[in-house]
This record gives structure tokens, C-alpha cells and sequence, in this order.
């Protein structure tokens, strides 16, 4: 039972690329470690599950019931690590407050420390997508299309002032829209190609919010960022698309399947009988 809650990739996926940063952005900007895990342990943590889900989407296809069941538990497991580990560093940044809130000036922080996160960070994100399929159908056009738009438009709209803000609202904002644009796929009988634009949706934007965090400590203030609240929004929507597309058959459901189960079995005992019954009544008809 334990081996349910323990998946060697989910764990390197999310531990190694938060190491880095935390020692990197440590060294080059003295942040706290506490403050990565908390603002980036679920996020990753999120990308990391989806990019296997589609690649089991790929590779299965999304109507394999003896399939989907396990993948969508290991999701949730790959999610888990990396809820544990935001919890460690946001009730750890209560024990180290003075570390945890120290004022940071830009012009201090070195561009390697953020650069290397990124590097990092997108390096174990390809690797995990070209391990769960292939490389090129991560890359889809009308999810990417929305994230490009919507940003450019953020870009276009806000001042200079709130710029970080309004580029993270706008990567959630895309993500909200792809989600949705997937669903429609999806009740159109479009199955596979409205989990992919979902959850591709969902891909993009995170990556590109988890980028514009590191980021923001160069650029600006990450706490303008507000990620503790970003992470719950992501959560939201994360959750609602799981539960739209991946729900689990309820107890009732459940239920009813197991009568229907051991209803057929009747009738295949039955259709058994009957078969044996035939066979003895044309031996004496031979006979």
C-alpha cells in the first residue's frame, strides 16, 4: 500500500530543480530557501502532472478505464510532493521571518542566480515531456496562441508601474480560457483534443509564471507577485479541470457497477447451463 504514495520520478522532477534554485537564487539574491519551496512547490509540482497525464493521454488514449484510475492517483501523488514541500517552506518562513522578509535590491541580485532556476527548471521540464511522448506533441497551436495573446495584450494594456502584476494575472487568465476552450472540445465529443488544450493550457502558463517569478527578483519586487494567493488560484484551476475531465466514479456509481457486475456473471453461468443443456439434448438426438 505504502509504494501508492511513492513515485521516483514526481520526486526527482520536483526536488532537482527546486534544489538548484534554492541555492542559486541563495548565493546570488540571499533569498531564503524557505521562500522557493513555498512559492514554487506547487506549481511545479502541477506542471510535473500534467505533463505525464498527457503523456499518458498520448500514448493510452483518455478512454482505457484499467488506466486512467492509476494515472490519475499518481498525479495526485506527484501533486502531494510538492504540496509537502510548499507547506515545509511556508511554515518554516514563520521560524525564520527575519530571513524570510529581508528587503532585497535588485541592483544587488546577480542575473545568474534567476538564469540558472530557468535554465534548470525548463531543462527537467523537457526531459519529463519527451519521456512521457514525444518531444513535438507538447507544443500545440491554439494553447500556445491564447498564452502568446493574452500576455501581449497585458503587455499592451498595463503601465510600466504594475507590469509583473499584470503579466502573472495574464498567465492565469489564459490558462482559465484554454480550460475552458478544452471543455467545449470536449462535450463536442472532441475528447482527446479538449484534455489536450486544457492541460496544455494549464502547461504554458505555469511555465511561464514559474519564469516570471525568478525573474521578478531581478526586475522587480516578487512579493508584488502575491504567490501564496497565485498558488491557490492555481490550485483552483487545476482542480476544476481535473475534476471535469478525471473525476472518480462516486460510491453510488461504484455501487451499481459492482450489481451490474455480478448480474452479468449470472447470466453468464446461465448462458453456461444452457450451452451444456444443448450439447447433452443433440448427443441424444444423435444418439
Amino acid at each position: 500500500m505504502n509504494a501508492l504514495f511513492f513515485d521516483l520520478p514526481s520526486y526527482i522532477f520536483i526536488t532537482f530543480p527546486l534544489t538548484i534554485a534554492c541555492v542559486a537564487m541563495h548565493i546570488s539574491a540571499r533569498v531564503h530557501w524557505s521562500l522557493i519551496l513555498r512559492d514554487l512547490g506547487v506549481p511545479l509540482a502541477l506542471i510535473g502532472s500534467f505533463i505525464g497525464f498527457l503523456g499518458l493521454v498520448y500514448n493510452v488514449g483518455p478512454t482505457d478505464n484499467s488506466v486512467i484510475g492509476p494515472a490519475t492517483g499518481l498525479l495526485l501523488v506527484c501533486l502531494m510532493y510538492g504540496g509537502i514541500l510548499a507547506s515545509i517552506g511556508f511554515f518554516w518562513g514563520f521560524r525564520s521571518e527575519g530571513s524570510v522578509n529581508l528587503a532585497l535590491r535588485p541592483t544587488e541580485i546577480k542575473w545568474w542566480g534567476p538564469s540558472v532556476s530557468i535554465m534548470s527548471f525548463l531543462a527537467m521540464q523537457l526531459v519529463a515531456a519527451d519521456s512521457a511522448a514525444d518531444l513535438g506533441l507538447f507544443f500545440s497551436p491554439i494553447p500556445l496562441s491564447v498564452s502568446a495573446a493574452t500576455a501581449f495584450i497585458a503587455l499592451l494594456i498595463s503601465n510600466r508601474k504594475n507590469i509583473l502584476q499584470a503579466l502573472s494575472q495574464s498567465f492565469l487568465l489564459s490558462a482559465m480560457i484554454n480550460v475552458l476552450i478544452g471543455i467545449v472540445y470536449y462535450y463536442n465529443d472532441e475528447i482527446v483534443p479538449g484534455v489536450v488544450i486544457g492541460l496544455l493550457g494549464i502547461v504554458y502558463s505555469l511555465t511561464a509564471y514559474i519564469c516570471l517569478y525568478l525573474l521578478s527578483f531581478k526586475l522587480g519586487d516578487p512579493k508584488k507577485l502575491d504567490p501564496p494567493l497565485m498558488n491557490w488560484h492555481w490550485l483552483e484551476i487545476s482542480g476544476f479541470i481535473i475534476f471535469m475531465f478525471l473525476a472518480p466514479v462516486s460510491l453510488a456509481e461504484y455501487g451499481l457497477n459492482i450489481e451490474d457486475d455480478e448480474k452479468e456473471k449470472k447470466l453468464e453461468l446461465r448462458i453456461q447451463a444452457l450451452e451444456r443443456k444443448l450439447d447433452l439434448l443433440s448427443q441424444q438426438t444423435t444418439q
